[in-house]
């Protein structure tokens, strides 16, 4: 009757537990506030005390994060069966801060705030606003390829660049007609620059991203028993980089064919598998959609990251409005004492931010010059 009893409180404590787990899983962190006791016993140090209530308040917050219940009999020495718990968290404490601190004869009482959860990546988490500058494309057409081609090529890089204007997630920026020098944008200084004096030079800002895409055309003939078949290879690649330095983020591709003739001994065939001009186009302007959508997506998804500077007692990053930061948004770092510094953002201006750490006995100097990555969508 017993192990009846303890099987019956132990399956609703695992079915708590899981209900615990699942609701957590929403977010990846939670802010809980847990207070940690301690008996303060004979012959014990004040600090001792102290750690203990600490520790207590830690593991508490822990628990709010979902636990896992493990159930296991022993014998005694009297044979007599005894039937046990074990409950482990099942969440990590990233980082903490104590709210308040009590002492009386008896106890030790610590008041804790804690950030508590996994810091893993599931999918598209980093979602947000990118802003996203686009150059004049390179068009490689096959001189072999039909005199309508040379439009085609015009209106598939058209279809690209409306297609990504088109999200909500992306601030585009078009500069088609000006082609993009990565390499020759890092080593002139604008200050010295005739053109950069007089004109101005398009330049990618920190946090942005720039794009040049490439599309080449090529005829393509097959034959097959006694009829060649005619079609168009067309090929899309475009190259991603990021910030000033216009390091390489990444690239999408997408490759598609299209008949638009065939020659034969057979004239009413050759009638039959002729294209019309419309019909070619179409799953092309598609391919060029979903090749834009890629990029898209790609995009949006990246991570956001920055280094930390510290000015005037403030926690400052070159990211604001336009990458998409929002007010309270949450953003981590490397800790010492804890296993990340967690912080959110107090102010945003366009193309900066000002953030706060959740533990407030933190040392603002120890985080200047530290890479710190925004978590969530923003």
């Amino acid at each position: 009757m017993r192990s009846l009893v303890f099987y019956f409180i132990f399956t609703l404590a695992a079915i708590f537990s899981v209900v615990i787990s699942k609701s957590f899983a929403k977010d990846a962190i939670r802010f809980i506030e847990t207070t940690g006791r301690a008996v303060i016993e004979n012959n014990e140090t004040i600090n001792n005390s102290r750690r203990r209530a600490l520790e207590d308040a830690l593991y508490l917050a822990a628990l709010h994060g979902g636990a896992t219940i493990n159930g296991f009999s022993a014998v005694n020495t009297d044979t007599s069966i005894q039937e046990n718990l074990v409950v482990q968290p099942a969440s990590q404490i990233l980082d903490y801060t104590i709210i308040s601190e009590d002492r009386s004869d008896t106890h030790f009482v610590i008041k804790i705030r804690s950030a508590v959860g996994e810091l893993k990546e599931k999918g598209c988490e980093n979602k947000g606003l990118k802003s996203l500058s686009i150059y004049k494309p390179t068009i490689e057409i096959d001189p072999s390829a039909p005199y309508w081609v040379n439009s085609l090529a015009d209106e598939l890089t058209s279809s690209v660049v409306a297609s990504i204007k088109s999200s909500s997630d992306i601030n585009l920026t078009n500069y088609s007609d000006i082609p993009l020098d990565q390499n020759k944008l890092t080593t002139v200084n604008d200050d010295y620059d005739y053109i950069s004096l007089t004109s101005g030079r398009e330049r990618t800002q920190y946090g942005d991203y720039a794009a040049v895409s490439s599309i080449s055309i090529t005829e393509r003939k097959k034959l097959v028993g006694f009829t060649t078949y005619n079609s168009l290879m067309i090929k899309f690649n475009t190259e991603v980089y990021e910030g000033s330095s216009y390091s390489f983020s990444f690239s999408k591709t997408k490759s598609i064919e299209a008949l638009f003739s065939s020659s034969g001994p057979w004239r009413t065939i050759n009638l039959l598998l002729k294209s019309n001009k419309s019909d070619i186009v179409e799953p092309l302007l598609v391919a060029a959609k979903e090749h834009a959508a890629d990029i898209t997506d790609n995009l949006v998804c990246k991570k956001i990251n920055s280094v930390i500077t510290v000015k005037n007692g403030k926690i400052e990053v070159p990211l604001g409005k336009r990458h998409g930061i929002k007010l309270s948004a949450l953003a981590v770092t490397k800790g010492e004492q804890t296993p990340f510094n967690i912080l959110r953002v107090e102010k945003v201006l366009e193309s900066k931010s000002v953030l706060i750490p959740l533990n407030n006995s933190l040392e603002f100097g120890k985080l200047d010059g530290k890479s710190i990555q925004f978590l969530g969508s923003m």
